[in-house]
């Protein structure tokens, strides 16, 4: 199995984190997906298929196949919105075909090499792009991403100068989800990432601000659908 990460043009950078490849040819067993607080794009080079994942709150498990040939485009958080010209939360924990929210779109350009595809979608979403957004909601969710959801979205809508209200309203439309739910997502995926080959969870558990071991369990098994000993076991 071969996966991949392409940077985007200049211009896209503040909104595409990047492009993305994966590729295998064997079959494969199911494949568990976690929440990470971004929509994507996802192309099925091998069906022609294009759909929008939108934004997670569980994990997307995907089923045994005789292999796969992929190609994604992964919005950075809160970005999504300005391109597909919905409000997010529309979408959350959906998979909707990309051809009903854009008019006019075909999947005939999935036909050609990847950089070519890649190159034709950049131009596709700088021809969609409004630039026009509110920067004091891409600063929350800077905020959040950078603190592993440990900032208190009280405290964040008085900083940045917006009630908590109109604050959750703007997460839900660009983001997909609510401030709250978005942080949760971002401790869960500091956790993650911050895990060593003999994890111990009741230390990773207090680390990342969780009440204790069980509460960490307790977001496992809703966010990544398993028990924190087995995840890690199947991704070793």
């Amino acid at each position: 199995m071969g996966y991949a990460e392409l940077a985007p043009t200049a211009a896209l950078r503040p909104w595409v984190e990047c492009f993305w490849t994966r590729r295998d040819d064997a079959p494969r067993g199911e494949q568990r997906v976690l929440p990470d607080g971004c929509a994507d794009l996802v192309f099925d080079l091998r069906s022609g298929e294009s759909d929008v994942v939108g934004t997670m709150t569980r994990p997307l498990v995907l089923p045994p196949g005789d292999g796969s040939d992929f190609l994604g485009v992964r919005f950075r958080p809160g970005r999504a919105a300005t391109f597909l010209r919905i409000p997010l939360v529309e979408i959350t924990d959906a998979q909707v075909s990309l051809g009903d929210l854009w008019k006019g779109w075909s999947g005939s350009l999935l036909e050609q090499p990847v950089g070519r595809i890649v190159a034709a979608m950049e131009s596709e979403l700088l021809g969609r792009l409004d630039p026009d957004r509110d920067r004091r909601v891409d600063a929350a969710v800077e905020r959040l991403i950078d603190s592993r959801g440990a900032a208190r979205v009280e405290e964040l809508a008085r900083e940045i100068g917006i009630s908590r209200q109109h604050l959750a309203r703007q997460f839900l439309h660009h983001v997909g989800v609510s401030p709250k739910s978005f942080a949760r997502v971002m401790r869960f995926r500091g956790v993650i990432e911050s895990l060593g080959d003999d994890p111990d969870w009741a230390d990773a558990a207090a680390a990342h601000g969780y009440y204790d071991q069980s509460h960490l369990i307790a977001e496992f098994r809703e966010l990544a659908g398993t028990t924190p000993g087995a995840f890690h076991f199947s991704n070793r």
